[in-house]
């Protein structure tokens, strides 16, 4: 199911624009894998009305480009549930949803995942073992420091792991050690090596609809295989061509 690269070269690869307007311009069915991590929703109000840190951190920087990362939690389990929904509808029977969610402690209790995921066709869960922590909680932190985080594979009824790469996914297991990005100056990037496991398993056209920095876009370049960005930074945009430039690959 690979596409070259000129056929690749046949449309625009990054959109800056809304994610779901992105997602609904696309017919059911034409994506292998929607591969994804969306906005953490991490600048919540502690009790008593003040925010967290969150958008002054040394992760966040300046927030993220064009979104300021502060939804209630009722909103952003709603508007996340509606993310999947269309995204299942792309992927079809035969297509996979490769989500990474990043956890929310808040008021000492983990909370949200569950409630996104719940009633969705998960297949599998993946633990990405980061190997370190943006968060060592202070100096006297509530909780152990978190070095890895989920990939839900949220899959079609038909969905199965690719022949052509399943000897060597046997070796991956469903724990996958792969450290963090330290080199990119969005603050979550994907590594790539994590981004090119993920579009293995798709195995085709592929799609991330928060694209960042466009980690899935250079992993799926690497690999052969035609990718769809969308992200509504046009910072972000810029990044992603300059990171492309240093790939030696030409975009319209």
């Amino acid at each position: 199911m690979a596409l070259s690269l000129d056929t690749q070269s046949m449309f625009e690869p990054y959109k800056v624009m809304d994610a779901f307007e992105y997602m609904r311009s696309f017919k059911t069915g034409t994506i292998s894998g929607v591969i994804t991590s969306p906005p953490y929703n991490k600048r919540f109000k502690h009790r008593g009305g003040k925010c967290s840190n969150w958008a002054s951190s040394k992760l966040m920087a300046d927030n993220y480009a064009q979104y300021n990362d502060d939804m209630e939690p009722e909103q952003y389990v709603a508007w996340q549930r509606q993310f999947l929904t269309e995204a299942l509808r792309l992927v079809g029977d035969e297509g996979v949803i490769l989500y990474n969610i990043g956890r929310h402690i808040k008021n000492l209790k983990e909370d949200r995942r569950q409630d996104i995921i719940e009633g969705f066709p998960v297949r599998q869960t993946i633990i990405w073992n980061r190997k370190s922590s943006n968060n060592q909680g202070g100096k006297r932190p509530s909780i152990f420091p978190p070095i890895y985080e989920l990939i839900y594979v949220i899959a079609g009824k038909d969905w199965r792991l690719p022949q052509k790469h399943v000897k060597e996914m046997r070796y991956w297991g469903d724990v996958w050690s792969i450290p963090f990005e330290t080199r990119n100056p969005h603050p979550a990037p994907f590594p790539v090596a994590l981004a090119e496991r993920m579009v293995k398993t798709a195995d085709g056209p592929v799609m991330d609809p928060f694209a960042g920095s466009g980690t899935v876009g250079v992993a799926a370049h690497r690999l052969g295989y035609a990718y769809h960005l969308c992200d509504t930074s046009p910072e972000y945009k810029e990044l992603f061509l300059q990171r492309m430039e240093s790939e030696q690959c030409t975009l319209p």
